[in-house]
């Protein structure tokens, strides 16, 4: 029982070690005034108001995309729920307070730096554990996304969580509600961010690929499956009773492929309506949406050629050392910051990989994880911030990358 308590201790201490670092930061924010900055906090602000004030979650949007320049229309379904739920207990409690909804944030993101040190345990060693929980907790973009009300600490915290119990799972025997668990895991980290929405059928496969017994395999995989489908009902049942179809994850997706695929695209976070708005004036949400989806899928079928080019530049800006500095919420001294930090993030990572190759199967998770991402991006909206749900795994490769390299620089010459 010795070095159970030792390991709680030091995850007690990473925890105050990344608490303290992210609840400073959040002091400066508030120091400077406090303001929601990012394009992305005050839509989920105003859902979050919107709830409080019995309206529901619904917001004013899609100004500018009609022939009247005023117009817009009350969107039901633009954003994922679980933020605004969350922000909007916040704001019963405390009052509309910026400031409390990031120390929530804070507490969200230190918590995911003790699930990171448990990931790396489990793959690798306690080692691995310490060094991942202490560069999780003092990894500058972690930090700094800790003092915006937006998805990214909630998330990953669930994203972590959700590696976390699979792992568990993959290497107990008798613990079937571990399964089911997970899945809903999955499913409450994508109403809070929809990008994970395709990913359950790659845990599924993960699942029968690495389990020994293929005929409970399949079963744990259905587990997954449903514990995925039980989370995400309640939101399928009330966007068909809102849109009379099927709204999977959210109505920004079709915006989301369209944008990032026609003549004008770049491949980054730069956004933009069509030129010709007249059909969409008496289009509802619902049918926005789709409209947008099949004028994505079209431009994709008829550009092929673009569409990979495209694609090409996404992977590029998805995986590139450091932000563009014109990304929402960076600036030049954030951007060489992040790249300072992320390099030998990403470095480590492959060492990392490399010297455990043997042991695949027990990273697995990870890896699919990491092509998901990118290939998901690749298709759609490339920019780096999006690709910091992967980092803390990353870290974890990298930890594992760095004890190695100690390790050959300690070995005793033969």
């Amino acid at each position: 029982m010795k070095w159970l308590a030792s390991e709680r201790r030091v995850e007690l201490c990473v925890f105050g070690l990344a608490l303290a670092a992210r609840l400073a930061w959040v002091g400066i924010i508030q120091f400077r005034g406090g303001a929601l900055f990012g394009p992305d906090a005050p839509s989920y602000d105003q859902l979050a108001v919107s709830l409080l004030e019995g309206k529901g979650l619904q917001k004013w949007d899609y100004q500018g995309l009609f022939t009247d320049p005023n117009r817009a229309i009350i969107v039901r379904s633009f954003r994922p729920p679980l933020l605004p739920i969350l922000l909007a207990g916040i704001y019963s409690v405390a009052g509309h307070s910026y400031a409390a909804a990031r120390v929530i944030m804070a507490l969200l993101g230190a918590a995911t730096c003790v699930v990171v040190m448990r990931i790396a345990r489990r793959l690798f060693g306690p080692r691995e554990a310490a060094i991942a929980g202490i560069g999780a907790a003092v990894y500058p973009r972690l930090v700094y996304y800790s003092g915006e009300i937006v998805t990214e600490a909630p998330y990953i915290l669930l994203l972590a969580l959700t590696v976390a119990l699979l792992l568990r799972a993959q290497q107990a025997e008798s613990c079937l509600w571990l399964w089911p668990f997970a899945g809903a895991l999955m499913g409450l980290a994508t109403l809070c961010r929809s990008a994970l929405l395709f990913f359950p059928p790659f845990a599924c496969l993960w699942v029968l690929l690495v389990r020994p017994r293929k005929g409970r395999a399949a079963w744990e995989a259905a587990l997954v499956a449903a514990g995925f489908v039980a989370a995400m009902a309640p939101w399928w049942g009330r966007n068909a009773a809102i849109h009379g179809r099927f709204v999977p994850a959210t109505s920004e997706g079709g915006f989301t492929l369209w944008v990032t695929n026609n003549d004008r695209a770049d491949g980054g976070g730069h956004c933009f309506w069509p030129d010709d708005r007249k059909p969409f004036d008496t289009l509802s949400e619902a049918e926005i949406d789709a409209r947008f989806r099949n004028m994505g899928l079209a431009y994709i079928r008829s550009h092929p050629r673009r569409f990979i080019e495209l694609a090409a530049a996404k992977f590029v800006r998805f995986w590139r050392l450091w932000p563009h500095a014109s990304e929402p919420s960076v600036g030049l001294l954030a951007a060489l910051v992040a790249g300072a930090t992320f390099t030998p993030v990403l470095l480590l990572a492959i060492w990392g990989t490399l010297v455990a190759r043997r042991s695949w199967p027990q990273r697995l998770l990870l890896h699919l994880l990491f092509g998901y991402y990118t290939a998901l991006h690749m298709a759609l909206m490339a920019i780096t911030r999006y690709r910091l749900p992967l980092e803390p795994f990353l870290i974890v490769l990298a930890a594992h990358g760095l004890v190695d390299l100690w390790q050959r620089r300690t070995r005793p010459s033969q």
